[in-house]
């Protein structure tokens, strides 16, 4: 998790401070032609903000996960699909029954395949609630959730009182924003 967090951390710093001298000059030297610039280190500074906050909450929420389930190895993971948005969609391959297509979001918000996904990873979680995996070799973080959340509700409602307690605690009772 430290080197998540300490990852996130080094990506704000790249950019925050160059956004910040650009704002900040416009105060600096008070020339009207520097506006836009200022306006654009404003922007910036704003945006890389909102990407850390990003970034960062998606780390805690893995890790919450991490605390209340133990991991797991799992293996084959096939891979469904991508979406522009950088969500992955995968399904474990030693289901029996009803596969659970699961929606997964990088933590650090990278747009790829990790590699080596279909080797197997290391899940903590319950499948209808969601869960968090590391990808060995590589280490990238996702934080799954189920693909339809509504259609996944009876399978929920039917867990019993002890994994939705367990689920409340881990943070995946509910849907978490896309």
């Amino acid at each position: 998790m430290r080197y998540h967090y300490r990852t996130a951390l080094k990506r704000f710093l790249k950019f925050f401070p160059v956004f910040v001298l650009l704002w900040v000059q416009l105060y600096v030297f008070q020339l009207d032609y520097l506006l836009p610039v200022g306006i654009v280190g404003m922007l910036g500074a704003v945006w890389t903000l909102i990407i850390l906050y990003g970034r960062v909450s998606s780390i805690r929420k893995c890790a919450k996960v991490f605390r209340t389930y133990p991991l797991q190895f799992r293996t084959p993971v096939e891979k469904i699909g991508m979406e522009s948005t950088h969500t992955l969609y995968l399904r474990f391959g030693d289901q029996k029954g009803t596969p659970f297509t699961l929606r997964a979001k990088d933590a650090l918000g990278r747009g790829r395949w990790p590699v080596g996904i279909t080797n197997g990873v290391w899940f903590a979680g319950d499948e209808p609630f969601g869960g968090a995996m590391i990808v060995p070799g590589g280490g990238e973080l996702l934080f799954l959730q189920p693909r339809d959340w509504r259609a996944r509700e009876e399978d929920r409602t039917t867990a019993g009182p002890e994994r939705i307690e367990k689920a409340g605690r881990a943070g995946i009772k509910r849907p978490a924003r896309r």
